[in-house]
């Protein structure tokens, strides 16, 4: 079996996680989000309220405002542990989940995170980074799954919430 390329990985990464947090730069191929346009989580957050973020699918269950923000938080600790390889340590993993609701403002400033965190950690990416570590890479493959729970989860509780 030959080695796979360092551009290859990088390439794959990057194709789909743009998919996963944007949508399909080609509609007519994707791996994981519909065909329309604006199908990953910033176009389908694009469409969403403040209030429907907001709002809980069900007791016990968590918001699209709390998905969106831990997503956010995962990818902005993804970029930190980019340079700083001790940036998990101490890491709550549960204080993103903590704020389930949202106003207006607040709404449009997490979803521009993301989007900036989306475009940082693509930008990472595409630089010099130690693909043969083992956890680096389990943790670059976990980002494309990750990122596609989280992008069905908050269409199954947008469905929940509005039909």
């Amino acid at each position: 079996m030959d080695s796979v390329k360092i551009d290859t990985l990088r390439d794959a990464f990057t194709a789909l996680l743009e998919e996963i947090h944007v949508g399909p730069p080609n509609p007519k191929m994707t791996w994981i989000t519909t065909n329309a346009p604006d199908s990953g989580i910033l176009g389908t957050l694009g469409s969403i309220s403040a209030d429907i973020a907001s709002r809980t699918p069900g007791r016990g269950l968590t918001t699209i405002a709390a998905h969106a923000a831990h997503l956010l938080f995962a990818l902005r600790l993804a970029c930190k542990g980019m340079r700083d390889p001790n940036a998990y340590k101490g890491v709550d993993w549960t204080a993103d989940w903590r704020k389930p609701a949202v106003d207006e403002k607040s709404w449009e400033e997490l979803k521009s995170g993301l989007r900036l965190a989306h475009e940082e950690l693509l930008t990472a990416l595409r630089g010099e980074l130690p693909w043969g570590d083992d956890v680096f890479f389990k943790g670059m493959i976990a980002h494309v799954g990750h990122g596609a729970y989280h992008l069905g989860a908050i269409r199954q509780i947008l469905r929940a919430l509005t039909t």
